[in-house]
């Protein structure tokens, strides 16, 4: 049979116990001090009371010995007088011979020896073996007595021994100054040793508070020269050593105060890296900070030494220009900086990088007279730029405050207008440019506000992709459609392919493909009929996962398209790597091709390319006739513009997929 055993700690002995608990009171030096003061009044009381006791004790024995003296010699002398009158029938007047023979015992004794008749009249006494009579006699009885007495009865004498108390505790005496004086040197002992234990408390207290106060003063130091590497730390941006943002705000603040006193113009240069990301991403961070460091020592380079220059965060920097007279002032010295970001940056972790950058302006008292009214304002000049091509600077206007109102107001309504169905798609046809046959559609995402009405997706696809929310509306785009090509179904129309776009954050979901069978599934629509668009933008990120998503939705059987090919980062590379089927030439060389002979051979060096890869070509933003000739000429095999169909409504399309063919009559 098992046993559970516990293994119990054994107890320390109590003297340990003891031994730590006065250890730790001699550690608070005030407490032990108490104790040893507490601790010596208590002996002193216990020594006197002691002493006090020792001789209450030998004096009750002292007196208890002399009674009992006092007793013998009266009996002794009490039964003599018996014997020797006998039957005699008159005392003799004088008794003071029977007080003889007791002589030594008396005076051995130091004792008074009286006998006194029945009328209380003294016939004989002897005081210490002498005889005597009143009125020494009479005295004794005034004095404090130890008394004993022994009646005679036969003659009615009373014979009375008595003892001065005085002398009884005479002999105490000696006693008494030998206890006081062992209780009174044992008292000094102990307050000479209580002293001693208070002095050397008090010499550790001070020696505990003038460490205390070292410590103190120690800790102090540290706290103030912490304190100001803390200041500088939040004076300065750690990675590149130029103002924080805290600084920046402070010396800002100072600067406009002034400027409201002394009517000076300011100007703030809201500054943001273009495509920092991508170095991080390919190079490592270790090179996206060694790049900030550069960037930031180029900066003060071309900055003037009365510019605040400071670091917000990221790839962010924000540049304070100090009584510029004018705007075309600012705009030299930003086109300045730029042109300073645009010379390669050498010994980057081993790599050269070129850098460029996009700078949002706003002037100060014009676009605000705080920092912050400075920063919204240059904040959204910086995103114009962004918009404008990047490499750029933009000059706050008031459009611009309007225009990120309504962002903000787009942005914040996203989950709403999905719950309540308030995006619908627009389709637009694909045709084949021999017959002008229908050969597909394309899905193009509008909003339809409550209030702003329809709004194009360039206004608020980028808010969707900033927030998240991108994934939730492609996946609500693909339902969409599959949803879509059923009713058509139902109603007896010829299906054709259905292109939409997915964009970059929903391709790097790896659930896209289980989301799209799905959704094809519950509206039992063929993979077939389901196009995925993507842009050469998606593949920036992560090309490996992108390809490896796309494969995996290529062999569920749905068409893959590369959207506005040419106007991407690497071109020819992906078309080698990615696994798609076709490729649509973008509008923007489509526009010129019948004037510019650069459109035309690169147009023309694309549809050669796509048939040597076995890849159809779609052009798109064909708006004219001479366009639509100019393509069949270069053997372009499908078109799709405002020329052939406007994007519509899905009741509206209704009617071309019956058809099959573009009312061109109506196009026009």
């Amino acid at each position: 049979m098992l046993r559970a055993t516990v293994d119990v700690p054994p107890r320390p002995p109590r003297l340990a116990l003891v031994l730590a608990w006065l250890a730790a009171v001699w550690r608070g030096s005030r407490a032990w001090s108490v104790l040893c003061a507490i601790l010596t009044i208590c002996l002193l009381l216990c020594i006197w009371i002691y002493t006090a006791i020792r001789l209450d004790d030998e004096a009750q024995q002292a007196l208890d010995r002399a009674r009992i003296e006092n007793h013998d010699v009266a009996t002794i002398l009490g039964a003599h007088l018996d014997d020797a009158l006998g039957a005699a029938p008159e005392l003799p007047p004088d008794l003071s011979f029977f007080l003889r023979p007791y002589r030594d015992i008396s005076s051995k004794a130091r004792d008074r020896i009286e006998i006194i008749n029945h009328r209380g009249e003294l016939l004989a006494a002897m005081e210490n073996g002498v005889p005597t009579m009143a009125p020494k006699s009479q005295a004794v009885h005034a004095m404090p007595l130890l008394l004993e007495q022994r009646l005679v009865a036969r003659h009615g004498l009373l014979v009375r021994v008595s003892q001065d108390q005085a002398l009884v505790l005479a002999a105490l005496a000696g006693v008494r100054r030998r206890h006081l004086t062992q209780a009174g040197l044992l008292s000094l002992a102990l307050l000479a040793l209580g002293g001693a234990i208070l002095l050397a408390a008090r010499r550790r207290l001070q020696w505990q508070r003038r460490q205390a106060e070292g410590e103190q003063i120690t800790l102090s130091l540290q706290l103030a020269q912490e304190k100001s590497r803390a200041d500088q730390l939040a004076a300065h941006d750690a990675l590149t050593g130029v103002a924080s943002r805290r600084r920046f705000y402070e010396s800002a603040s100072g600067k406009l105060l002034h400027a409201r006193r002394s009517r000076n113009h300011y100007a703030l240069l809201y500054l943001d890296l273009d495509r920092f990301k991508q170095v991080n991403e390919r190079l490592g961070y270790l090179a996206g900070d060694a790049l900030l460091h550069a960037v930031a020592q180029r900066l003060q380079q071309v900055l003037r030494e009365y510019d605040v220059l400071a670091r917000l965060g990221g790839d962010e920097f924000v540049v304070l220009l100090s009584e510029v007279a004018s705007e075309e002032r600012v705009a030299t010295i930003a086109s300045a900086v730029l042109a300073a970001l645009r010379q390669p940056f050498t010994a980057i972790v081993g790599h050269e990088i070129s850098a460029t950058a996009s700078i949002g302006i706003a002037l100060y008292p014009r676009d605000g007279q705080s920092v912050d009214a400075l920063l919204s304002s240059a904040d959204s000049a910086l995103s114009a730029a962004k918009a404008g091509g990047r490499d750029g600077f933009r000059f706050h206007d008031m459009a611009l405050n309007l225009s990120s109102a309504r962002s903000l107001e787009l942005q914040g309504r996203f989950g709403t207008a999905m719950r309540d169905n308030e995006f619908c798609f627009h389709y637009q046809g694909k045709f084949d440019t021999v017959q002008l046959r229908i050969v597909g559609l394309e899905a193009l995402l509008r909003w339809d506000h409550p209030q702003h009405g329809l709004i194009f997706p360039n206004e608020f696809i980028g808010l969707a992709e900033e927030t998240d929310a991108i994934v939730a509306l492609g996946n609500w785009s693909i339902a969409a459609v599959c949803r879509q090509l059923s009713q058509w179904r139902s109603a007896g129309l010829p299906l054709y392919p259905v292109a939409i776009n997915i964009s970059a954050k929903q391709l790097r979901d790896p659930l896209l493909p289980e989301t799209v069978m799905r959704a094809l599934a519950h509206h039992a629509i063929a993979p077939g009929l389901l196009e995925l668009e993507v842009t050469e933008s998606c593949f920036i990120d992560d090309i490996s996962q992108a390809k490896t998503v796309l494969r995996r939705l290529r062999a569920l059987g749905l068409t893959i398209s590369l959207d506005d090919y040419g106007t991407g980062y690497s071109g020819l590379s992906h078309i080698k790597m990615l696994p798609i089927h076709t490729l649509k030439i973008d509008r923007s060389f489509i526009r010129d091709i019948a004037i510019d002979r650069n459109d035309a051979m690169i147009v023309a060096s694309t549809i050669a390319l796509a048939r040597g890869l076995g890849l159809q070509v779609v052009a798109e933003g064909v708006e004219s006739d001479e366009q639509l000739a100019h393509l069949r000429r270069l053997g372009c095999q499908q078109v799709q513009g405002f020329y052939l169909h406007r994007p519509a409504p899905a009741t509206a399309v209704a009617a071309l997929l019956a058809e099959g063919r573009p009312a061109l009559a109506d196009v026009m």
